[in-house]
Order: structure tokens, then C-alpha cells, then sequence
């Protein structure tokens, strides 16, 4: 797949806006729930024989006798996991969908190590396997750019399982997932409450073709399925546009509503838009990043 590096640098001013408390292990400028060494005073709790005598509060001690242990909000980084559709059906289009979602992935990878976000990227629903990278700073970005440019989309994996294997048993703090939902009602519906059930505030940043918004049908007698092979034929070329773009906003609809429904939000996106035009424009205003000076 195609990723423009040169265009990563564009995004600096940006980072990943934190749903919730951050849980990652690694140090950072988030607020936690864990109590440990940090700038802003949480608590006390009781002193126990061996804790650090410099976080005894002596004021406390002097004046009622007993010894209270100050505690403080440690601050982590986010846990971030993304996971990109490379199944066949990504490689279609003038300008596929494929690139276009490595590139937007590949964006948000470059966003979140900026600001020390751990990020997990695997690359699912293909024949291969180990199509996965893990960074902690920026020093790691290339080696998730290489994985992305490696990587074609091809075949027809089992995504689900895929999925699990990757996200592993834990909750991730931020969890985009970029695909086209080209998969039957069943096996998106299990992808959507896997991403629910992996992430407090999903994304599913939704990616469709020009084909697929716009197709030429007005002298098309027979459609192939490029996954299943299945031929579709075609005898009017005006009413089938017009039943086409009737059903397309109909299953868009019902996955957004099902997206809605399971606490996802929901992004949709035209494979010709640029990464800049997303990130700066409905990734932003759904809050999914923000300016570093914090706000939406």
C-alpha cells in the first residue's frame, strides 16, 4: 500500500483526544486512575511501614498525631490499537481504498507516538499472517510504515479471529478500526461488538470508493462480485442506479444506527478525500483528535 511519509509531518500540532482515563504502562501526560508519583494530589491513605517517608504529610502528623501518606495521579499515556481491512475488497477503486486508509493510519500511528502513545497496528481480514507492529515513541514509526507499505490488500481472512488475536484480552484507551464493512450482516455485526467490547469509545472510520458512491451502470448488462465471483445481471441500467443508491443509504444507515447502538462512533469517509481533509475535518470535530493545547 502507498503511505506519503513526507505528509506525516503536517500533523504536529495535533494529538489523540483521550476518551477516558489513560491506562497504557508507559509514563505520560494523561490522567489515570492509578495513584503513584505525579503532580497533582489525589489523596491520603494510612502510612505503612517501608513507604517513602518523603510523602509522609508531617503538617498532618504534627498536628493529629497521625501519619498520612500523600497520593498523587499518575499520569500515563494512551493505549492505542489500530486495526486495518486488508481484505480484497480494499484494493478496488481509481483510488483505493486501501491507500487511503494506510495513509490515514498511518497518520494517526505518527499523531499518537508524537505525544508517547504506545500504538499496536495489525492489519487484518487477508490470507497472511503477522501482519503486526507495535511502537512506543517515534523512534518505532518506521517500522509501522514499512508494515503498511508491505502490505497488499489480497484474499479473504478470517477477520474476526484475526481481530482477537491482535487486540489480545485487554481494553485499549483508543481503538480505530478503518475498513470498507464489506463483510455479510453476521460477520460485520460480530467485528462491531468485538470493537465495542475491546475499547470504552471505539472508532470505525468507515471507507468507500468511488465505485461504490457513484457507479457507472447506465450500459452495464453483468456485475462480478470481485470477492465471491457471484454474477449479478442488470436490465435497466437507469432504475438499477436508482434502486443501487436507494440500497447503498439504506445499509449505510443501518450500520451507522448498529455502530450507534453499540457506543462506536461512526466516521464515513470517500477514498478520494485526503488524510489532511479527514483528520482536520471530521475526525476533529467528532473529537478524535485535537490541538495539543487540549480543547476540540
Amino acid at each position: 500500500m502507498k503511505v506519503d511519509r513526507a505528509a506525516l509531518s503536517r500533523f504536529v500540532a495535533l494529538r489523540l483526544r483521550a476518551p477516558g482515563a489513560a491506562t497504557a504502562q508507559q509514563a505520560g501526560d494523561r490522567r489515570s486512575p492509578f495513584r503513584g508519583r505525579g503532580l497533582e494530589f489525589a489523596d491520603y491513605r494510612s502510612y505503612d511501614p517501608g513507604d517513602d517517608l518523603r510523602l509522609v504529610d508531617w503538617n498532618v502528623y504534627f498536628r493529629l498525631g497521625t501519619a498520612l501518606v500523600r497520593q498523587f495521579n499518575e499520569e500515563r499515556s494512551l493505549s492505542v490499537k489500530l486495526c486495518l481491512d486488508v481484505s480484497a475488497s480494499m484494493g478496488f477503486g481509481e483510488a483505493r481504498k486501501a491507500d487511503h486508509a494506510a495513509q490515514l493510519t498511518a497518520t494517526l500511528a505518527m499523531i499518537a507516538l508524537a505525544h508517547r502513545d504506545p500504538v499496536v497496528l495489525a492489519c487484518v481480514g487477508s490470507s497472511a499472517r503477522g501482519l503486526r507492529a507495535r511502537a512506543v515513541n517515534l523512534d518505532g514509526l518506521p517500522e509501522l510504515l514499512h508494515l503498511l507499505e508491505r502490505t497488499e490488500p489480497e484474499g479473504r481472512g478470517d477477520t474476526h479471529a484475526q481481530m482477537v488475536a491482535h487486540l489480545g484480552g485487554g481494553r485499549a484507551d483508543r481503538l480505530v478500526f478503518v475498513s470498507d464493512l464489506l463483510y455479510e450482516p453476521e460477520p460485520r455485526d460480530a467485528l462491531l461488538r468485538l470493537c465495542a467490547a475491546s475499547c470504552p469509545r471505539p472508532v470505525i472510520v468507515h471507507v468507500l470508493g468511488e465505485d461504490e458512491l457513484d457507479p457507472d451502470l447506465s450500459d452495464t448488462e453483468r456485475v462480478i462480485d470481485g470477492e465471491t465471483g457471484e454474477n449479478l445481471v442488470i436490465r435497466d441500467g437507469r432504475e438499477a442506479r436508482q434502486a443501487y443508491h436507494e440500497g447503498l443509504q439504506r445499509w449505510l444507515a443501518e450500520v451507522e444506527a448498529r455502530c450507534r447502538g453499540l457506543g462506536i462512533q461512526y466516521l464515513r469517509s470517500d477514498a478520494r478525500t485526503k488524510a489532511a481533509d479527514l483528520v482536520h475535518g471530521p475526525l476533529f470535530r467528532a473529537q478524535v483528535v485535537e490541538h495539543i493545547a487540549g480543547g476540540a
